[in-house]
This record gives C-alpha cells, sequence and structure tokens, in this order.
C-alpha cells in the first residue's frame, strides 16, 4: 500500500528503504521546493512509519551534513566536505535532488554513492511580456472592427428575393419588411375596379373607387324557374349596398407581412410585391343584399309549391269481399329553397342584376302506394273458439264484436279493448249474464265477453304483435287451452296490444249464430315468406283441488242448493309463439307467459229456509239440512167411503244449473 508521502516520487519506483541512522554519519534530507511539505516515510519492520518534517529554510537545523567517502573514486575524502550552504544548491535541484536522496536511502545498505546532478536554472527575461501585449491589441483592434461591422448591418439577417425584372438579389430581412408595411399605403399594381390605387392610403383608395362606381341598379328583375313554370321573385324591398369597405381592406392586406422574424413569409411577400409591379391584381366590388330579407323573398314564393308525400292509406275495410278501402297516396314535390337563395345572391354579387335562377326540385314517391297494399297485404293471423249455447252470453259476444270489427291501428298505436268495446251497460247492447266475482260465479252485465278478449289475444300473439297488458282468469276456461286466455273488467283489468309493425293493421270480430263460432283475425302486410305463428301452451305443474266446500243460504229454501263455482286444479301453464314456414316446419319458438292459476273447491250454497220462515239446522261439512221432528196429531177415524188417493213422495233436492265456465266480465 503507497502512503501519500510517495506523491512527486515515480510510481513505479519500489519504496525506498532507510538506512539506521549514524550519529557519526548524518545523511542529508533532500527536498523538493516545488512540492508541498509532506511528512517523510520510513519503513520499520516492513511498515512505513511517518517521520517528521524538516523544511530546508527553517534554519541551519533544516540541513543535514552526511560525509561521502570520495576514496571510492580515487580521491581523497577532505575534497567532498558538505556545507550547510550546498543546501540551496540541492533545492534549486528540485525533483532531480529529491529522486537522488531516494536513491541514496535505497542503496544504503551499497557502499557507493553518486552525487545528484545539477539543474541550470533558466534566466527570464521581458519577451513573453511583449508578446502577450501585441496579442492584447490586436484583439482590441479586431472587436473594434467587428462593432463597427454591426454598427454598418453588416452581420444582419438576409434574404434572397427576386426583383420585378427578374434579378435575384439579397437584401436585409428588415430593409424589406420596413418597405413592404411602411408608409400605409396600398402596393404598386393594385386595381380596385380597374382603377389603379397603388402608392394610394386607404381614404385616398376609397375616394377615387367610389367616385367611378355606378349608380346602384334601379331595375332588380330576377325571376325563378320552377318544373318549366316561371315565378316572378320581387326584391325591390331588398336594400342594397356595395362592398367598397370590404374589397380595399382585403386588397391592402394582399401579401402585406406581419412577422419581421418569419424570413420565409417575408421572402414570399416581397417576391409578391415585385411580382405585382408587373402582373397586377385586381378586385372588383359588388351590390350585395340582406341575406335574411333575400331568404324570406324566396321562400315565399317557393314554399307553397312543396307537397309532402302521404302514404297510401286503409280508411275501410269490405267485409263482404275482405279487401281494403284505400285512399291513393300522394306524391311528394321538394325544392331546394337554400340553393335558389344562394343562386340569386350569387347574381347580384357579380352584379347581374336579370336573369333567371333555375330551382332543383324532385317528385318524391311516398313508400306505401295503392299497388304496393294491393300486392302485399292481407290475413295476418285468425283465433277461433265456439261459445256455448247461452243465449245472453252469445248476445254480449255479438256486441262486443260488432265493436271490435273494421278497428284500424295505425303503426305505433296501442288497441285496448275496454276502450274500443265501450262500458258493459244495456244503452251500449250488452245484457246480464254469468260472469265471475270473487272466485264464485255470480250475474253481470256483459257476462261472456272474456271469450272474446282471448280471441283478441290469441289473434295478437300470432300476429306478432306486442302484447302491452293481459291478465289470466282465476281458473282456465272451457273454450280454450290453459295458459292461452285473457280476461277483462271494466274500470279494473284491461287487455292490450300494439302495433308495433311499420304498417297499417285491420281486426275483423264475428260472432257466428249458426255455429256459435267467435273469430278474431288481424290483417295487414302478412308474414315473410309465406310463415305462420301457432300459439300454444304446455302444462308444467299441478294441484289437485280439495274436498266440496257448503255454505249456507237463509233465502233459499230447504232442499235447494245451487253451485257457485265447479272444482279447478291448480296448475302452472307456459305459453309458446311458434314460428313454421309456408311447408310447416318449426323454425323457432319464444316463450310468452306463464300463467299461475290457484287450486279451486267447488263451492255449493244449501239452502236453509224453513216453510214457516225458520231456520233449519246446517252441516258444513256434508251439506246436509236438518228440519225438526213435527207434533203427532191425533188419528182420524177412517171414513167409511173409498180411500183418499196418497200424495206423491216429495221430489228430491234439486241444485240450481251451474254456468259454463264460459269466463265473465271479470275477477278479483
Amino acid at each position: 500500500m503507497k502512503s501519500s508521502s510517495n506523491r512527486g516520487h515515480d510510481q513505479n519506483r519500489p519504496p525506498v528503504r532507510s538506512a539506521s541512522p549514524n550519529p557519526q554519519s548524518p545523511r542529508p534530507q533532500q527536498q523538493n521546493p516545488s512540492a508541498r511539505p509532506q511528512s517523510n516515510l520510513s519503513r520499520n519492520n516492513g511498515m512505513f512509519t511517518e517521520e517528521p518534517y524538516h523544511d530546508l529554510n527553517d534554519g541551519p537545523s533544516a540541513a543535514v551534513e552526511e560525509p561521502f567517502d570520495y576514496s571510492l573514486m580515487g580521491r581523497p575524502n577532505s575534497s567532498a566536505v558538505v556545507s550547510s550552504k550546498t543546501s540551496s544548491r540541492s533545492r534549486s535541484s528540485g525533483s532531480s535532488s529529491r529522486s537522488s536522496s531516494s536513491a541514496k536511502r535505497s542503496s544504503s545498505s551499497s557502499s557507493s554513492r553518486k552525487p545528484a546532478p545539477k539543474r541550470k536554472k533558466k534566466k527570464s527575461d521581458g519577451k513573453g511580456a511583449k508578446i502577450a501585449a501585441i496579442v492584447a491589441g490586436g484583439i482590441a483592434i479586431a472587436a473594434g472592427i467587428v462593432g463597427i461591422l454591426f454598427a454598418l448591418g453588416v452581420f444582419k439577417p438576409r434574404i434572397e428575393v427576386t426583383m420585378a425584372d427578374g434579378t435575384v438579389q439579397k437584401i436585409k430581412a428588415e430593409d424589406a419588411f420596413a418597405e413592404l408595411t411602411e408608409g400605409e399605403k396600398f402596393y404598386d399594381g393594385t386595381l380596385v375596379n380597374d382603377i389603379n390605387v397603388g402608392g394610394m392610403t386607404k381614404t385616398e383608395a376609397y375616394n377615387a373607387v367610389t367616385a367611378g362606381l355606378e349608380a346602384a341598379p334601379l331595375n332588380v328583375d330576377i325571376d325563378l324557374k320552377v318544373s318549366e313554370e316561371v315565378h316572378d321573385l320581387d326584391l325591390s324591398s331588398l336594400t342594397l349596398t356595395v362592398n367598397t369597405n370590404e374589397v380595399l381592406d382585403e386588397a391592402f392586406a394582399f401579401n402585406r407581412p406581419t412577422d419581421p422574424e418569419d424570413f420565409e413569409k417575408l421572402k414570399e411577400c416581397y417576391d409578391a410585391y415585385q411580382r405585382q409591379k408587373n402582373v397586377p391584381v385586381k378586385y372588383q366590388t359588388a351590390y350585395t343584399c340582406a341575406t335574411e330579407g333575400l331568404t324570406d323573398l324566396v321562400h315565399s314564393v317557393l314554399d307553397p309549391m312543396e307537397v309532402q308525400e302521404a302514404d297510401a292509406v286503409i280508411t275501410d275495410f269490405d267485409k263482404t269481399t275482405n279487401t281494403f278501402v284505400i285512399q291513393p297516396e300522394v306524391n311528394g314535390f321538394k325544392i331546394d329553397s337554400e340553393k335558389a337563395v344562394n343562386d340569386v345572391k350569387g347574381l347580384l354579387e357579380d352584379r347581374i342584376y336579370q336573369g333567371i335562377v333555375e330551382v332543383d326540385s324532385e317528385v318524391v314517391v311516398p313508400e306505401v302506394t295503392q299497388a304496393f297494399i294491393n300486392e302485399n297485404f292481407g290475413r295476418r293471423s285468425s283465433c277461433s273458439s265456439t261459445a256455448s249455447n247461452n243465449k245472453n252470453r252469445n248476445t254480449n259476444l255479438d256486441q262486443a264484436c260488432k265493436n271490435i270489427d273494421g278497428t284500424i291501428l295505425n303503426p305505433g298505436d296501442e288497441f285496448s279493448f275496454n276502450g274500443v268495446v265501450g262500458q258493459r251497460t244495456s244503452a251500449n247492447g250488452f245484457v246480464e249474464a254469468t260472469v265471475i266475482t270473487g272466485g264464485q260465479y255470480e250475474q253481470g252485465m256483459g257476462g261472456g265477453i272474456c271469450q272474446v278478449s282471448t280471441m283478441v289475444y290469441g289473434a295478437a300473439v300470432k300476429a306478432d304483435l306486442e302484447i302491452v297488458n293481459r291478465k289470466y282468469h282465476a281458473w282456465p276456461s272451457s273454450y280454450v287451452d290453459p295458459g292461452l286466455d285473457a280476461t277483462v273488467d271494466w274500470g279494473s283489468i284491461d287487455f292490450v296490444f300494439k302495433n308495433n309493425t311499420d304498417y297499417q293493421i285491420v281486426m275483423r270480430a264475428e260472432f257466428n249464430w249458426n255455429d256459435r263460432s267467435c273469430t278474431v283475425s288481424i290483417y295487414g302486410m302478412k308474414l315473410p315468406e309465406g310463415q305462420y305463428i301457432k300459439f300454444i301452451s304446455e302444462v308444467t305443474q299441478t294441484t289437485p283441488h280439495g274436498e266440496t266446500e257448503y255454505v249456507p243460504n237463509p233465502n233459499l229454501a230447504v232442499g235447494e242448493r245451487n253451485t257457485l263455482r265447479n272444482a279447478h286444479d291448480g296448475m302452472v301453464v307456459k305459453s309458446y309463439k311458434v314460428w313454421y314456414t309456408a311447408d310447416g316446419n318449426e323454425i323457432k319458438r319464444e316463450d310468452v307467459a306463464t300463467s299461475n292459476y290457484r287450486m279451486w273447491v267447488k263451492k255449493v250454497e244449501v239452502g236453509t229456509k224453513l216453510p214457516d220462515g225458520g231456520q233449519a239446522k246446517f252441516d258444513p261439512k256434508t251439506g246436509e239440512v236438518i228440519t225438526p221432528t213435527a207434533t203427532p196429531k191425533p188419528t182420524p177415524t177412517p171414513a167409511p167411503a173409498t180411500a183418499a188417493p196418497t200424495d206423491p213422495p216429495p221430489a228430491p233436492p234439486t241444485e240450481t244449473p251451474q254456468p259454463d265456465d264460459g269466463g265473465g266480465g271479470g275477477e278479483d
């Protein structure tokens, strides 16, 4: 490991081992006067130790004399006396003396020692100072010359431009910018209405151009031509103005730079400025009018000519021929009024005050035409069932069908059964029949029309229409499969569907008294490619009904019974809409609804009214009526005549005939 005291020595030289000190022969330690004071190092037992540093300038003690054996060189020792004065010469020898001293220390074991070489000290002279003075003077002169050149603009940015005569020159950028912007005057070669305004100020140019303007046109006669017909356009109310100021502003700003540091743009502007001297730039003023006023005038002429196209419309349905009564379509007539406004304005701006403007127009044929309806419309779906042989009930079915028959729904319209059929009153043609109320049969106005609402439901599903609101009965109806019914009740329950097609639909509803069939059909755009839909259901769960429920009726005579409700198993039913191809292959099926019918036990009311007005006892479990025992009377003396005929036995109790499950006007 090298110690820091080795600085100034050869780094490749091995460490100097110092000899043991000799009190009789002390060795002088030579120092490098240019080096910083450092501690001397000696090795003791293989380790370097730091020795005190002695400065050679610190008096006699700083110079240590060491005798040299000159006999080794064949000279007497008396010729080698080292005095303290020689130490100054040793110090002037610099690093050579220090190297010699190191060599002496490293060869202490040898008997021969060589004297250190002496370095001659160069004499200083005044040549360097003279040269420095000359250089400084030259620099000062050069700086002065550069300053003068800067002051003269020699080093300012220059741009290469093309002059009017075609020559290419390099000019200072600031001079080009000043030439283009100073003076607030128009460039040479600027013509407005063929008047050369070059060199003029804006005010001078305005006066010159205004003096040369022609008077505003007194007769503006522009007509509009629409489909070979010419229509007069009265523009006398317009205020015409000339755009002199706008044109002068545009001409003044043309190729006028704004940024003196944008040299590329500056060159472009200057070149154009020079070219303009040979090829003038021309501007033209024009009379203009208020756009809003012109727009209103043009629209006042053209708007009444426009016709809005209208689709052919089904207005009725011929029930005899099952054909549509159609109002034909109306072709539209569209006019491009905005383009006409711009065309008229363009003529005025071009100082053309008489002329005819061709107005673009077109005939618009609507999508739905009478021919389209006749070709693509027909029966979309149908649903039918058979009613019971109950005159009152069938009267209600017939009346509901008549109210529905011929109903036309436009795209997006909703059909409300209650809204179309109306309230079930005698004034509206309805009569009383069996209805379902509170889970049992009762007599009510319009009973039975749920069979019609159910047929409407089936037809709407099979026509692929959107079902908005539907509620199933308290129990399945006998005239349709479970899960395919739809009940209604005025004021509480309604059946609603929506015409979600793009076209009109027509509803047909009919009750046939001969076969008691109730049929609802929907006509409109036929399903694609002859496809059709079936409406089916599947019972997924059943709950058997319980035992019969008996209830007393104090107003019904003993022996009479009335069935308030038949027994009905509970069931869960899922319904599906199944699509078929024209040849009967199933395409897909979609879920429609889930109907969860509750279980109902049979309910019978039993009469408990005695002949004397009293009430008999009643067993609710069996429905039996217990009458009181009569007091026995004395036996009369038999008459000798022929015995009287015996009374016939009493008839067994009878039940009131139950109504069929034709559904009612509503349910709770």
